[in-house]
């Protein structure tokens, strides 16, 4: 079976405060499955395209209960594994009023355990397009070492992929990430990160050279994000810049995934890389706008976003 894109990392059951905006006094939580590359998986199923995700799931009801959120998302998740360790999770406030606070518990989880030999050639040689973060490499040696993997039986197939820079520093240290990630910033389709991440992997605070350099590198479409202010890009060398729709933030948590879905979905379904990063911006202007990280995440047909998110947010033109 063939896929539109193939991705695989760590998801985790996120507990989310429902009667306070802070951990230390609540006292009922909501539960929600989340994690980046499982969102943009879900992004890309919504928006009308096939994909499949692989992780390392614990044998707990944790990891069953995930499997079947992202399954229920059209998502193919046949190919995951169930192990002896436990499923990670994450705790937070909601980020209504008060800053996002997130507590962690995922070291020695059992997507951790993610090593390269869980990614069969054909998992890539039959999708489209391969998407990698950061945050994969962060949890692990191996982890890392699958991304690298992964990464490279892509360019040895031809197939095209993107890689999300994603530093999280409760998960390792800024030298750390960039002694891992710096040297997978090359040679792929989309490179995405922050302005802060690209100035810890590569060195460089310009944007305009930090972008060059990425394009140098072989990355042919550098992403400079930065929440709802002006994006930055480079794509061959060429750069620019536009600024995302402007919503109410509600709940920023998981509007960069949408963004990378929205973006990955338009360059399969034709849109040029302009369209396809509009089409990003309005993804994750959506899911800002909304509470969860896969509520806001628009509907649309192969690829391309429902008319009535265009007229509501903004256009591809």
């Amino acid at each position: 079976m063939s896929f539109d894109l193939f991705t695989f990392g760590e998801v985790l059951s996120v507990f989310i405060t429902a009667d306070t905006e802070s951990v230390m006094s609540a006292k009922s939580y909501e539960r929600v499955t989340a994690g980046a590359e499982a969102n943009v998986a879900v992004a890309i199923s919504r928006l009308g395209l096939k994909a499949q995700y692989f992780s390392r799931f614990g044998t707990d009801q944790l990891g069953s209960v995930m499997i079947n959120d992202i399954k229920s998302e059209g998502v193919d998740v046949s190919a995951v594994k169930r192990v002896s360790s436990f499923s990670a999770a994450m705790v937070r406030n909601p980020g209504k009023s008060a800053p996002v606070e997130i507590s962690y518990l995922r070291k020695g989880s059992a997507a951790s355990t993610i090593e390269p030999t869980d990614i069969p050639e054909t998992f890539i040689s039959s999708s489209r397009w391969l998407h990698t973060t950061g945050i994969t490499c962060a949890i692990s040696k191996t982890g890392a070492d699958t991304v690298k993997f992964a990464l490279g039986r892509a360019r040895e197939r031809r197939v095209k992929s993107s890689f999300d820079l994603n530093i999280r520093r409760k998960l390792w240290s800024e030298s750390e990430a960039k002694a891992v990630l710096e040297p997978l910033a090359t040679d792929i389709e989309l490179l995405i990160g922050g302005e802060d991440e690209y100035q810890v992997v590569f060195g460089l605070t310009d944007a305009k050279k930090v972008l060059a350099e990425a394009n140098n590198r072989g990355c042919k479409i550098a992403v400079m994000t930065k929440g709802s202010q002006v994006l930055r890009y480079s794509i061959d060398g060429e750069f620019d810049q536009f600024t995302p729709p402007k919503v109410v933030s509600v709940d920023p948590v998981g509007s960069g995934d949408a963004f990378t879905g929205g973006t990955i979905a338009g360059l399969l379904s034709g849109m040029n890389p302009f369209q396809a990063l509009t089409q990003g911006s309005i993804c994750g202007a959506s899911v800002a706008s909304m509470f969860g990280d896969w509520t806001g995440i628009p509907k649309g047909k192969f690829g391309v976003v429902d008319s009535d998110v265009l007229n509501r947010l903004g256009s591809l033109k």
